[in-house]
This record gives structure tokens, sequence and C-alpha cells, in this order.
């Protein structure tokens, strides 16, 4: 584990959240890394000139956010994985983004197609074989439900998610599963539901233009579906 370069506080503000500055920069510089321990409270409040009871706080701050862990016994830990938590900062912050149209689709547009590539590149059979579970569990629906039907949120979330796992790039895959779930969940009181007909016609293009690493066809799924994706939300605000 490298040096940490942690310095005494001396700036008149909160002092919590200086302390938390020190230690987010400190993982930041890779000075503490994933299952690194941290040290004790006393040592940081001692190497800041900070009091114990703000380094703890600070530490709280950290383990509700899911960035270090502690053990009974042991310590503090940096996580080794990126673990679910009631207060995902990166989850609020999307979700308290403006939600009009045009910036959803926009990113929609500029994100899925991008993730989408990449997912052609690296995708393998096991990969390919789970987007077309998600393909066929939408067609086996499609056989039983009048072609009136509207596509679940859940079967298109399931769908652009499998997809979103053949990058197989951590970076990627956090911002695309909670941009997903924007779309798919916090937003679909406002989405007007896709025919399911119109929804599984897409899906089996997708997978086949992954399959085939066809990008054409992958180029005219997207020309039909982004413009569609404006008349889809209602009452969004411009």
């Amino acid at each position: 584990m490298a040096e940490m370069s942690f310095s005494s506080i001396r700036k008149k503000e909160k002092v919590t959240d200086l302390v938390l500055t020190q230690i987010k920069n400190s993982l930041m510089r890779g000075e503490l890394k994933p299952g690194d321990k941290l040290p004790g409270t006393g040592e940081l409040a001692g190497k800041m000139g900070v009091g114990i009871s703000s380094v703890r706080e600070a530490i709280k701050m950290l383990e509700s956010l899911g960035a270090v862990e502690s053990r009974q016994g042991e310590g503090t830990f940096v996580s080794s994985t990126c673990r679910d938590s009631a207060a995902n900062a990166f989850e609020i912050q999307f979700m308290l983004l403006p939600r009009t149209a045009e910036y959803l689709v926009q990113f929609r547009e500029v994100y899925e197609t991008a993730y989408t590539h990449l997912a052609m590149e690296q995708a393998t059979p096991a990969d390919l074989e789970q987007v077309e579970a998600a393909v066929v569990s939408l067609e086996e629906k499609v056989k039983r439900l009048p072609p009136e039907a509207l596509v679940e949120a859940q079967d298109e979330l399931d769908f652009h998610r499998s997809v979103l796992y053949c990058t197989h790039n951590p970076y990627v895959i956090k911002i695309g599963e909670v941009s997903l779930e924007l779309f798919f969940d916090a937003l679909q009181d406002r989405l007007v539901p896709l025919k399911i007909t119109d929804a599984a016609e897409d899906h089996r293009n997708i997978l086949e233009a992954l399959r085939n690493k066809d990008t054409e066809r992958l180029h005219k799924v997207f020309q039909k579906s982004f413009p569609a994706w404006y008349l889809r939300f209602k009452n969004a605000n411009r």
C-alpha cells in the first residue's frame, strides 16, 4: 500500500467534510486501494489534527455510500467490490438532474449506441445466450397476448441489462445500470409503453446484430427507435 499523504486540516469549513475529502483524495490517487485497511480513527485524527468524532462521522458517511466496510475486531477496509447501498450518491445525483425528454433521449442515444457497439465486440457465446433468453421470453409473451398489448418496463429492463453485461466493463456497466433504472423504473409513470410486438422485433434485431456483428442492422434499429423515444414521454418538460 502506498504512503498516504494525509495532512493537518486548518480550513474554517465543516471538519467532517474536509476529513471526507482527504480520504476520498487518497482513494483517487491510489494510495488506498480496494481491500486496504484504513488507519485507525485515532491515527487519522492525529495526522489531520482533528477530533476523533469528526473522523468517525466521515467513516460512517463512506460506509453509507458503500465505499468502506467495518469488520468487527479488525478495523475499516476499502470495499473490494461495488456494493448496493441505500445512499448511493451516484444514483441520487442522476435522479436530481433535469428529467426533460430531450436530455434523456440524447443521453440514451449516445450511451446505448456506444455500449451496444462495445457489447458487439466483447460478447461471448454465453453472453449471447443470456440476451437470447430475454428475447425469447418476450417473444413467448407476444404469442400469448393480444397484438395491442404493451410491453412491461421489466421486460425492457431485463433485455437492455443483458446487453449491457456483454461489455464486461465495470465502468460502462455501473453507469448503464443507473441510467436503465432511471428510464424503466423511476420514469415509467411518464413513459408511454411500446407495443409488445414492436419491442420484441427490436430486441430480436439487436440480438441478431450482436450475434453476426452486423453494425448496419444495429444502426437501422437505432434509427427507428430513438426518434420514437420523444413520443414515448408523457407530459415531459421541454
